[in-house]
């Protein structure tokens, strides 16, 4: 039995904790060993995810089915409070990688829409009013998801993707969880090392889905450039909304009522 469940872990320590180890049939054990044979690929696109991963500096949370809000939740306070404080620069090699225990038999779209659904849930949750300065409308280029006071950007993974091989990272649903102003510090649009190191990551996008590009990627902050659209990517049989499923409440702190949405 897992007890681990809306921890925050670092890799390294999570691979030491006795209740890991001694539950090699666990769903939990058995998706980070695939997650790491997926990272292992020399062609996986994004170069600081492997790097992460070898240096076994990514944090990893657990989220169980029926609590899925709740413990992404409660790991992502943790993770964030333990972030702020830290200079961009030096937390690029932490991303947060959250693994929700998702049922086998779902489709692409299903996924997606549970996805969502979780991150309004989580947004229910959250214990900080949403940042000044940061736009609450996800249809405005500057639009960043906030928690505990932190923009913050969700690569959604999904076991459903077929073509879009790159936010495949096996059989439950993954969200890879970054600092926002991480991509501004390695990855800045408006310096050429940035763009370069884009172009780069993006080549590789391509030739791990085979030739597959999506058309959403973009750069923060231009003016056809809108967040969310690279939260989750589209192929045949995706969730396809015309406009971002996830909204702000007025006042974001839980309440009873906020609370029933996952």
């Amino acid at each position: 039995m897992f007890t681990g469940y809306g921890n925050c872990y670092r890799l390294d320590a999570l691979e030491l904790a006795a209740e890991h180890v001694a539950n090699s049939q666990h769903w939990t054990y058995q998706t980070i060993k695939h997650f790491r044979s997926v990272l292992a690929n020399p062609d996986f696109p994004c170069l600081f995810g492997r790097k992460a991963v070898n240096g076994e500096t990514c944090h990893i949370l657990f989220a169980r089915a029926e609590q899925l809000a709740d413990d992404i939740a409660q790991g992502l306070a943790d993770y964030v409070g333990s972030m702020a404080p830290i200079k961009p620069k030096q937390r690029i090699g932490s991303p947060l990688v959250v693994f929700l225990e998702t049922a086998a038999g779902s489709t692409l779209a299903e996924q997606q829409a549970l996805a969502w659904k979780v991150l309004r849930g989580v947004h229910a949750r959250d214990p900080q009013p949403w940042p000044q300065g940061i736009p609450t409308d996800p249809d405005d280029n500057g639009w960043s998801f906030c928690y505990a006071g932190m923009p913050l950007f969700f690569n959604m993974n999904f076991p459903g993707h077929q073509q879009m091989k790159s936010r495949n990272l096996g059989q439950h649903i993954t969200f890879v969880i970054n600092p926002r102003e991480n991509f501004d510090e390695v990855a800045n649009a408006s310096t050429e090392s940035g763009q370069r190191i884009r172009e780069r990551i993006r080549e590789r996008v391509r030739h791990y889905n085979d030739g597959v590009m999506p058309d959403t990627l973009g750069f923060f902050g231009d003016a056809d450039n809108y967040e969310w659209k690279q939260y989750q990517l589209q192929e045949a049989g995706s969730l396809n909304p015309s406009r971002c499923p996830f909204h702000a409440h007025a006042v974001p702190q839980a309440t009873p009522d906020t609370l029933i949405e996952n």
